[in-house]
């Protein structure tokens, strides 16, 4: 009877509809309250104002009005009577005993989210909108479950509201716009509230109370970042938000700025950009403003730096990465279409580089160009070829109202925000392996490297030359990527990767794309026979032999030579190896193309080099000697590919001219997407022989084909 009397006071007290009301959010948890993971996932507080527990399994919960029931509670959830429950904005949709997490993130600076709050019959039980909260605060009832809704600087989940304080301060308001001024200007700051302060800045540290006090107008002479804030006399108002404009002082260019600016003493900006080696790990907050050649200010937010290269490092110009923080209540990413090579227009990490290993004048002696890097990920992504790259855009960098060079914008490619964008795989849905020295898990611990190494022993113990072993390998194998990363690293003679700078992924989620392996490209500035010999290819001169890759072993360790060896003992891998040479060698990797993406890049950052010397030292002739010794190595490069092929490859002759008539109307492909027809019927080609050549008709009546050379051919019908 005593068991049974227990069961029955379980159901009493688990009511299957309640008043539960949203109590509490954070929507900028930046690094105060951890999840199950040990996670900085925004939160949702529920609270229960009965006397009964409710099990709101079957509830939804949605961050969009156009979509109230997005996250249906899969399972058990109990908020206990006159208690609270949390659930994790995550993305995961899951709900494992106290642990709930939706299947949407909350992004607060978007402006347009909310929680809403549904039962079972999907009835609204409670909505409240999203607005933005300054780093780590929240917002939240007055107390537990009252009308009245108010900011917390301390949140409080899973506990009592307490600390309650009214809305933030007026932001100040400046009385122009950054971007371009050919002469002083004056500022003036002000505020609709008779009852603050305004604090300001003109070093690039983040303003508070013990900063300047504004009185009069601003005069501004030379390029400057002015940050200012507004503090309330009443205590129970927090201060603002901070407003920030760089004004440009007689400073134009050619290409896009960056304004960055950030706290100038130890630990802050200033110190990780031209601070000594120890300064690398620091990760400093601040701004980036993005204008456009023009001076137009296209887009600006908070967030924080860090370090980006190694060996660059060392140089007085340092390139960094930049993450956007949407918890710091600004800016939820960089929104412009950065790269005129993608249609993407946000972007919440990006890299700024200042040319790596290929720097001028750091690098090397003063050997670099300024574009290695850049110039090989371009040429990649142009020509289209099956990798993924970190699309760049040439811009100017300011540190804190200082010019500080010629840098390159770049898009992170290891990066989650990038493969959800273009392949529909998050963060959650990806197996994603680095190495640098050593490998690592960037996304998909713990099962991708062993699910790595399993494909790796596969094909290790199972030889490619058996044609059903090949296609169970090239079911888990992106083919064409592998063939486009060995043939690009081999031709641009890389003397950094395998070992160092090497990346590969795939997704998992059955509905997204790219879920073979796949290679991605890392930096590329120690090419074309600049830079430390790190790989220990056989030659970094010009005529080095394409099939050099095949002889460094397991060099990293993580099978990709193996792989590649293995791969070409079939007979359609080598085929397709070798023709996609070809298509590349007759386009993208051809001497007149090189050439012409290398000419157009430089032309870009030409007119600004000069400034960047005489910042940074050197001389213009001796960068100009640079740039042509790449020019002179590429062209010497592009002429030695193809017989370096047949001094390499016993199973190819030539090359050959090969010419392609069309009689009559039709349409053959031959090979990656060179379509002939009777519009340039007399099609020329170069190729090789001792392969396949893939010809294919994709329209018209095929009717018979024929060979013509200088020795007579007979066509006959009955062969």
């Amino acid at each position: 009877m005593r068991k049974i009397l227990i069961l029955l006071f379980s159901f009493v007290y688990f009511t299957s509809s309640a008043q539960i009301v949203i109590n509490e959010y954070s929507a900028a948890n930046y690094d105060t309250y951890t999840d199950n993971y040990g996670e900085y996932e925004d939160w949702v507080e529920l609270y229960n104002p009965t006397a009964a527990a409710v099990d709101i399994n079957g509830w939804a919960l949605s961050d969009k009005v156009s979509n109230p029931l997005k996250w249906i509670i899969p399972s058990s959830f109990i908020v206990p009577a006159g208690g609270t429950a949390l659930v994790y904005c995550s993305g995961r949709d899951e709900v494992i005993g106290l642990n709930a997490h939706s299947n949407f993130k909350i992004t607060q600076t978007k402006g347009n989210e909310v929680f809403m709050l549904s039962d079972g019959g999907g009835v609204l039980q409670d909505s409240i909108r999203v607005y933005a909260n300054q780093n780590s605060h929240t917002r939240g009832r007055e107390t537990d479950g009252s009308a009245i809704w108010s900011v917390f600087v301390n949140g409080t989940p899973n506990a009592t509201n307490v600390g309650a304080m009214q809305e933030y301060a007026t932001a100040p308001v400046f009385s122009q716009v950054g971007g371009y001024n050919a002469a002083a200007i004056n500022i003036t700051l002000s505020s609709p509230d008779p009852n603050i302060t305004i604090y300001y800045t003109t070093n690039g540290d983040e303003p508070n109370n013990t900063s300047n006090v504004y009185s009069t107008a601003i005069n501004i002479a030379n390029t400057t970042v002015v940050k200012a804030i507004c503090y309330s006399s009443d205590p129970t108002i927090p201060s603002s938000f901070i407003d920030y404009h760089t004004f440009f002082i007689n400073d134009t260019h050619t290409i896009p700025i960056l304004s960055v600016s950030g706290n100038s003493g130890t630990g802050g900006l200033l110190d990780l950009l031209d601070g000594g080696w120890g300064s690398s790990g620091l990760e400093p907050e601040g701004t980036i403003e993005w204008f456009d050649e023009n001076g137009v200010l296209l887009d600006k937010g908070t967030g924080e730096f860090n370090k980006h290269g190694n060996d660059s490092w060392a140089y007085d110009q340092r390139g960094f990465d930049y993450v956007m923080r949407d918890q710091f209540g600004y800016n939820y990413a960089l929104q412009d279409q950065v790269f005129t090579t993608k249609s993407r227009d946000k972007f919440q990490r990006v890299i700024v580089k200042a040319a790596a290993n290929d720097n001028y004048p750091f690098s090397y002696g003063g050997s670099g160009a300024h574009i290695r890097d850049a110039y090989v990920h371009h040429l990649s992504q142009i020509g289209d070829l099956r990798l993924d790259e970190r699309s760049t855009s040439s811009c100017i960098v300011y540190l804190d109202g200082n010019y500080w060079g010629v840098y390159e914008m770049r898009e992170k490619v290891d990066d989650h925000d990038f493969t959800d964008y273009y392949y529909d795989q998050d963060k959650n849905n990806l197996q994603y392996l680095k190495t640098w020295g050593g490998t690592w898990t960037e996304y998909g611990a713990p099962n991708a490297q062993p699910d790595w190494n399993t494909f790796v022993n596969y094909v290790a113990a199972n030889p490619m030359v058996n044609q059903a072993n090949y296609n169970q390998a090239k079911s888990e194998y992106n083919m064409g990527s592998l063939i486009d990363y060995f043939l690009l690293n081999a031709y641009v003679v890389c003397q950094d990767w395998l070992n160092w700078n090497t990346a590969w992924w795939r997704g998992m989620d059955p509905n997204g794309d790219k879920k073979k392996w796949r290679y991605t490209l890392w930096d590329m500035d120690n090419t074309f026979d600049h830079g430390t010999n790190y790989t220990g290819i056989p030659s970094s001169d010009p005529d080095a032999s394409p099939c050099d890759p095949s002889t460094l072993g397991n060099t990293g360790g993580q099978g990709h030579v193996p792989i590649w060896n293995e791969m070409l003992t079939n007979q359609e891998f080598h085929d397709d190896y070798i023709n996609r040479w070809q298509d590349l060698a007759n386009g993208p990797l051809s001497c007149t193309f090189m050439i012409h993406i290398l000419d157009s890049m430089i032309a870009v950052i030409d007119p600004e080099m000069p400034r960047q010397i005489t910042t940074w030292g050197g001389n213009y002739a001796a960068w100009q000697s640079n740039v042509t010794d790449l020019r002179n190595f590429i062209l010497a490069r592009c002429d030695s590919m193809n017989s370096g092929f047949v001094d390499c490859d016993t199973a190819i002759t030539g090359i050959f001219d090969v010419t392609v008539e069309i009689v009559g109307i039709g349409k053959v492909e031959m090979s990656n997407s060179n379509i002939i027809n009777q519009a340039n019927s007399g099609w020329t080609d170069q190729r090789f022989g001792g392969i396949d050549l893939p010809f294919e008709v994709v329209s018209g009546t095929f009717d018979h084909w024929e060979v013509i050379s200088a020795t007579a051919y007979i066509y006959d019908p009955n062969v």
